[in-house]
């Protein structure tokens, strides 16, 4: 197996490149995340081992980058650090390193983490299947896929819509409609707690059954409340939260599980409840047929004022042409078409929509099956070779073939190999004609593909039973397929959900800045990189001169348009390599890596300028001007750590609001208290 190794470190990389070489890996070698990146781009590389702090692009950004892309192949990550800290472990894991390994490295706990890689990467296609059906039975939701889709279609729908009105213009904004159409498919995520007897019972339930089942809304809050614990304030969590608890709730006040009323609802639950009882009675159930739009819209008017909103439904009557449009484009017609002729071949299995293929030199057997498989309604074709039922078999596509096994030319044997060349993974039963039954000619049918024997001459019963075998397993094979298709959409919404939820967990959701707590992490990773290479780091601590003013005078929604506007113009004066980070209310952070002092001034002196020279329009005519405050630290070698740089960089700041504002100051080597004097003086 090959493995690349990445280290800026040539002593490391000969180390670990020797102890890899003995354990018979074919070694290649990057001195950065960059360089690995290249690498892996050219050539297929499954296994890196890469250092966390390098130049350039660090280990955790390598593990982003890597994750962000698409290589063929699944890359098992292992990250070397020099610190065995929890939370850089955790963070590693959210960046997608699959395990670590502290430094100095111990050879046995590389063995076994190259062990658990080659677990992983020699995955057959079976295990990856059984790991589709394992994520699959956590979902258990069995109305998954176009059901989600269209319900969190017709939920945006009604918010864009709403959005218009003059009630609703100033509460539904676009990250409203946005965040309605991320949540809503997490509505029914309870479901995942009730029984399986409840929840995949093929019929009306009954009212024990029923109880259990409205648990799943209260039981789908609590699993996102335990993550909203931990990131109080992520309105995409609760959002999903409210929805979760809520969809079920009636504007009359008798819904579950809360009994709330009217506007007690969340809005965002007011609009799903009525997109989810839509999609509900205009998708086909085991115990009833879908009913159509006229007759979904009447009884959805019935409940106007007493289990929906009066304006939703309102809203729903003058987009009605649009949800029609949305189900069409969602219909789940191949699904119904599939369950039903799954339910047809448990019932009936010799009742099948695809062609069975006859292959036999024999006339007369051709004609006795043919005759056999039509009285029992199985449309049949007939080859009387090997050859032309190659053809048939690539013109029709059957999903079962009965063939003789003694054949000119292309022997039954023979016919199964090349069908199964040419099935392309999907599954076709092969039931084998033959008077042979020696225990090695049985062995070596098996070993080509033969999934079934029909002894000749054959009789009416041992054919139905055969038929009914063949049948079934086709039938379960192609529902495990259709699952295991929306196991992996599945999982790549959640995958997406992830990477979404992760954003939101170190982004300012107004500005999509870095907020405090990612600002400080970023601030100790750049900390330790200028402790090991002995270079500058520099920090600029900003405030919005008089912010307080443009909120009482003109609002927040004013106050809103001049952050995201000072924020667009920090990232047009800085680097690419820089953080900006929005710390709380006016307070910015900006990181700068590699520069010094005198550097850091100059970037300062430029967004400084940049803002005052700014207009920011936020509506009704109303411009407003603004300026900001910056203070400016660098690390020297009497500062300890890097609270410390920020507590100079805070009190340079204090010292520049203290001069008159719009200014920038720096602490040029004196200490806090002596550059607080002076500017006071």
């Amino acid at each position: 197996m090959r493995a690349l190794i990445v280290d800026d470190d040539e002593v490391s990389l000969e180390i670990l490149e020797n102890v890899l070489g003995e354990m018979g890996y074919e070694v290649v070698r990057a001195l950065n995340g960059r360089e690995a990146l290249k690498l892996l781009r050219k050539d297929p590389i499954h296994l890196v081992i890469t250092d966390w702090e390098m130049p350039e692009m660090n280990g955790l950004e390598l593990c982003r980058a890597i994750r962000e892309e698409d290589f063929e192949g699944y890359v098992f990550i292992i990250m070397l650090t020099s610190r065995d800290g929890g939370q850089q472990k955790i963070d590693g894991i959210h960046g997608g390193a699959d395990a670590f390994l502290v430094k100095p490295l111990n050879p046995e706990e590389l063995l076994v983490s190259l062990k658990s890689a080659e677990r992983i990467l020699g995955l057959e296609t079976r295990d990856l299947a059984m790991f589709a059906l394992a994520k699959l039975s956590e979902s258990r939701d069995p109305e998954t896929g176009a059901h989600i889709e269209r319900v969190q279609s017709y939920a945006r729908l009604l918010a864009q819509h709403l959005s218009t009105t003059d009630r609703y213009h100033d509460v539904i904004d676009a990250e409203f409609v946005r965040l309605i159409y991320q949540t809503t498919p997490l509505h029914d995520i309870g479901k995942v707690a009730i029984p399986d007897s409840v929840l995949l019972k093929p019929g009306k339930l009954d009212g024990q059954e029923m109880s259990v089942m409205r648990t799943h809304a209260e039981l789908g809050a609590q699993t996102l409340e335990a993550s909203l614990q931990r990131f109080p304030n992520v309105r995409f969590l609760q959002m999903a939260r409210d929805i979760a608890m809520s969809h079920h709730e009636r504007w009359d006040g008798k819904g579950y599980p809360r009994g709330l009323a009217a506007e007690q609802i969340p809005l965002c639950a007011r609009i799903v409840a009525l997109a989810d009882v839509y999609d509900a009675l205009t998708s086909r159930r085991v115990y009833r047929d879908a009913l159509s739009h006229a007759q979904t819209k009447t009884l959805i008017l019935l409940e106007r004022g007493t289990h929906f909103d009066p304006d939703i439904i309102d809203a729903f009557l003058r987009i009605e042409a649009q949800f029609v449009a949305i189900h069409e484009r969602f219909r789940d017609d191949e699904k119904v078409a599939r369950s039903e002729v799954y339910g047809a071949a448990m019932a009936a299995p010799v009742e099948l929509q695809n062609k069975v293929l006859v292959v036999d030199d024999d006339p007369t057997v051709r004609d006795l099956l043919a005759n056999f498989l039509n009285r029992h309604g199985v449309e049949c074709v007939t080859a009387e070779n090997g050859e032309q039922g190659l053809l048939l078999f690539d013109a029709h596509q059957p999903k079962l073939i009965i063939s003789d096994w003694t054949m000119p030319e292309i022997d039954g044997l023979e016919l199964c190999r090349r069908v199964r060349s040419r099935s392309g993974g999907a599954h076709v039963h092969f039931i084998m004609l033959t008077m042979h039954t020696d225990e090695e000619d049985l062995t070596r049918a098996f070993d080509a593909g033969v999934d079934d024997f029909l002894a000749k001459p054959f009789d009416g019963a041992a054919m139905t039973a055969r038929l009914r075998a063949g049948l079934r397993a086709v039938a379960l094979h192609d529902e495990l397929l259709q699952r295991h298709q929306g196991s992996r959409q599945l999982n790549e919404q959640l995958t997406s959900l992830n990477h979404r939820l992760e954003k939101l967990a170190i982004t300012d959701d107004l500005t999509g800045l870095y907020n405090r707590r990612q600002a400080m992490h970023r601030l100790e990773e750049h900390w330790a990189m200028s402790d090991r290479y002995q270079r500058p780091l520099a920090v600029v601590s900003i405030d919005i001169d008089h912010f307080k003013q443009v909120n009482d005078l003109y609002g927040h929604s004013a106050g809103d348009v001049v952050l995201r506007g000072v924020a667009d113009i920090f990232r047009e004066c800085v680097r690419s390599t820089d953080s900006i980070c929005r710390i709380g209310g006016e307070e910015f952070l900006i990181l700068l890596p590699f520069q010094t002092l005198q550097e850091a001034e100059i970037c300062a002196q430029r967004c400084r300028q940049a803002v005052s020279l700014r207009e920011f329009d936020c509506g009704g005519g109303r411009i407003i001007r603004s300026t900001i405050s910056a203070g400016i630290a660098s690390r020297r070698t009497e500062i300890a750590n890097f609270a410390d740089l920020l507590n100079e960089a805070d009190a340079a700041l204090y010292a520049a609001k203290r001069s008159g504002r719009n200014a920038v100051r720096s602490m040029r080597g004196e200490s806090a208290a002596e550059y607080g004097k002076v500017s006071a003086a």
